[in-house]
């Protein structure tokens, strides 16, 4: 069993399917993807999508019969609008995590509306997911000054330091044991490392599908087969650690 701990409601199937999963989940069975965790796409370059796409991104979750997780964003900048904002989506909409892109969004997670944000993902035991690997803003240390900032919080590096800062978010990883790293976006041998480096207990793996039509799973998931990992590693990454990050059933 998979769980894809990073995919998207594009603009792409927004328009196409508004707020039915149902295409979507039958790529998911194609790969044996029981669960994936649903982030926003519209509203991270246009705030005033914020709230729609919230309520998007938790319908099609609904009618997903719970195979898909909503995951809420809200810009910083907005200050306590945006704690607003994320409240109505744990309490109403049962968001389950939060995502930030600093890069597109374009504000600091030094950001003092962050603090709250990460505060309030600690008191309902929410994940909270960044966009990371491109400067100025979404450097992997940068996120692992919020997290050292707030341990009570989980954080996870959304695409591992990609393909430049790969390096740096290994060292945020080992350094904070309140930092994941999702395998999205890494080349194989920087995964490769840091499945040698970091604890395998807090990597997770995901696709980012759903930006558009193009499907990325079956590249994703072929670089992490490539590694060759033993059979409990991978199940850890696939199954096991997204279960217990989520508190999903059989954790």
């Amino acid at each position: 069993m998979i769980v894809d701990m990073h995919t998207h409601w594009g603009a792409a199937w927004a328009d196409q399917d508004q707020t039915d999963p149902s295409q979507g989940l039958k790529i998911f069975d194609s790969y044996d993807i029981t669960h994936a965790i649903l982030m926003a796409s519209l509203a991270l370059s246009d705030n005033a999508e914020i709230a729609r796409d919230n309520d998007r991104v938790a319908e099609v979750c609904r009618r997903s019969g719970g195979r898909m997780i909503p995951c809420l964003t809200v810009h910083p900048c907005h200050g306590v609008r945006a704690v607003e904002e994320a409240r109505r989506c744990i309490k109403t909409l049962g968001a389950r995590g939060m995502k930030f892109h600093p890069w597109l969004q374009g504000f600091s997670v030094m950001d003092k509306t962050m603090d709250e944000l990460a505060e309030l993902a600690a008191e309902h035991n929410l994940p909270v997911f960044f966009h990371d690997g491109t400067p100025c803003y979404s450097m992997p240390s940068q996120i692992a000054g919020l997290a050292r900032r707030h341990p009570r919080t989980i954080f996870v590096l959304g695409h591992a330091g990609l393909l430049e800062l790969w390096r740096e978010g290994i060292e945020a990883v080992r350094r904070h044991t309140n930092l994941w790293a999702c395998m999205c976006g890494p080349h194989l041998a920087a995964q490769k490392e840091y499945f040698r480096c970091c604890d395998h207990q807090r990597l997770v793996w995901g696709s980012d599908y759903g930006f558009g039509f193009a499907d990325p799973i079956s590249y994703r998931l072929g670089l992490l087969q490539a590694l060759k990992l033993p059979d409990h590693v991978m199940e850890c990454v696939l199954d096991k650690n997204p279960r217990r990050l989520l508190r999903l059933a059989g954790a």
